[in-house]
């Protein structure tokens, strides 16, 4: 599900006159809207697509993602997740073409490539398709690592939906450091290391969550 902004409301902080009561100009209503739409942050992403910055207010019917803003970044969050999922396990297929490979941490950090780890994951373990929804995929480091610095603040909006809360438990990303092993995060301390891919993690899914002016 590729979830795009369309129509947020954003009349209670867009005065269309100043406070000497002149209209406000065009340049500056842009501007402002483009602050609001692009603001970092948390949102609530609906059923029917339409999103909204999470406030503590917002009705909690039909929502599907948790959406996550930070800087250039944004994705949207699952509301469940899985537990004891192994990248690799022994009916995984032989991997074939070259994968995508981050030995460094300082690299793996910057990957945001979640979609694409994910299609090679499956290529070779398609069982990893029955943990995702139309649309979803298995974060990247770079995402997984945004995800965990933000536990806090998401874990307050999934408890206003009433959904599941990230836990403190290892978690996969789907950036790989080797043919054998990916990265992974405790969300208890934040630390980022590398484990095999048959060992057991946990699964937070995402999906793309885009701004559309």
């Amino acid at each position: 599900m590729n979830v795009n902004i369309k129509n947020l409301n954003l009349s209670v902080i867009m005065p269309a006159i100043t406070k000497s009561g002149q209209p406000v100009c065009n340049d500056r209503v842009s501007s402002e809207k483009d602050k609001v739409e692009h603001a970092s942050g948390l949102y609530l992403i609906y059923e029917d697509g339409h999103a909204e910055p999470f406030t503590g207010d917002n009705s909690k019917d039909c929502v599907r993602y948790i959406g996550l803003k930070h800087g250039y970044m944004s994705f949207a969050i699952s509301l469940t997740e899985h537990d004891s999922v192994q990248l690799l396990d022994d009916d995984s297929r032989e991997e074939s073409g070259s994968g995508t490979y981050y030995e460094r941490e300082c690299d793996a950090l910057f990957d945001i490539d979640g979609r694409g780890n994910t299609e090679r994951l499956v290529a070779r373990n398609p069982k990893l398709r029955n943990l995702l929804e139309d649309g979803e995929y298995i974060p990247s480091l770079g995402q997984l690592n945004l995800m965990a610095h933000h536990m806090d603040e998401l874990n307050k909006a999934f408890a206003y939906v009433s959904a599941s809360p990230l836990s403190s438990a290892w978690y996969w990303s789907s950036t790989e450091y080797s043919q054998l092993g990916a990265w992974y995060v405790g969300f208890s301390n934040g630390i980022t290391t590398i484990n095999y891919k048959y060992s057991s993690g946990r699964v937070r899914a995402v999906a793309a969550f885009t701004f559309k002016l």
